[in-house]
């Protein structure tokens, strides 16, 4: 092979490498951002509401008792 063609075969695993990357980050900036409180929107704030309720049933019950 011949050195041009060597600089081509390294750009293409250069762009393929950095397509992966970027598309990691994207997924992973997205995942992070429903695991990370945000007041009101995110899956951690459902789930921390969610809690809270249970909690309070809890207590109404073990009151009644």
């Amino acid at each position: 092979m011949s050195p041009g063609e060597w600089t081509a075969v390294g750009g293409l695993v250069l762009a393929i490498l950095t397509a992966i990357y970027s598309s990691m980050r994207i997924i992973i900036k997205s995942v992070m951002s429903e695991l990370l409180p945000n007041h009101g929107a995110s899956m951690k704030d459902q789930i921390s509401r969610i809690e809270a309720r249970l909690d309070y049933l809890y207590t109404q019950l073990i009151e009644k008792k």
